[in-house]
């Protein structure tokens, strides 16, 4: 384990995420990509050296992520987007664990531990955030800063704003989150994600 990280993967329930997908994939191939990019992102972090903790209000993810070992924490209640929830319930957790943190996006299709463990070693000395290609936060990592999340479109903005001494790291392997079809069709043609070829097929 990297210096006691606990990486924590908010997960939505893998029936009604990815909704925008549905122009190239049914209900039943949204929910099994949902479950292989979560599961993909889960490994790459475990390899990376961290502690896996599962995010989630749903029962079903909750069951998954249990067959696999992982902790599951409970999203939590409270204000704010469910993102906001789930990260800052996380953060809670990793206190009382008393370990460093990162929340990670479950739908990063070209990560890999290479690219976690830059992050995670970074995350020892300062906060760390990872952008996504669209200006959102794909990554927020750190233990000793109080952190208030602030997810949704231009994230990344508002938390640099917010805590101008971070550590940004741009990692291509890291920026895309899949959304939509374009980022499933563009995903699919980068080297780490060959995987995906079979799901848009």
């Amino acid at each position: 384990m990297t210096s006691g990280i606990l990486a924590a993967i908010p997960i939505k329930p893998f029936g009604v995420a990815k909704a925008r997908l549905a122009p190239m994939l049914d209900g039943r191939q949204r929910r099994e990509l949902g479950r292989a990019m979560a599961r993909r992102t889960a490994t790459a972090a475990a390899d990376a050296g961290a502690r896996i903790a599962i995010v989630t209000g749903d029962a079903g993810v909750a069951g998954w992520a249990r067959s696999f070992g992982y902790l599951v924490v409970a999203e939590g209640d409270g204000t704010g987007s469910g993102l906001d929830r789930a990260a800052a319930a996380a953060t809670a957790e990793a206190t009382r664990m008393r370990c460093r943190w990162a929340i990670i996006h479950a739908d990063l299709p070209l990560v890999t531990p290479g690219a976690l463990r830059k992050v995670f070693r970074a995350a020892q000395a300062n906060l760390v955030l990872v952008p996504s290609y669209n200006g959102g936060t794909n990554i927020v990592a750190g233990g000793t800063t109080a952190f208030q999340f602030s997810y949704g479109p231009a994230s990344f903005h508002r938390h640099l704003r917010s805590h101008p001494e971070a550590t940004v790291i741009c990692d291509s392997r890291l920026a895309l989150d899949l959304d939509t079809a374009t980022d499933l069709s563009l995903a699919a043609t980068r080297p780490y994600g060959t995987w995906l070829r079979r799901h848009v097929a």
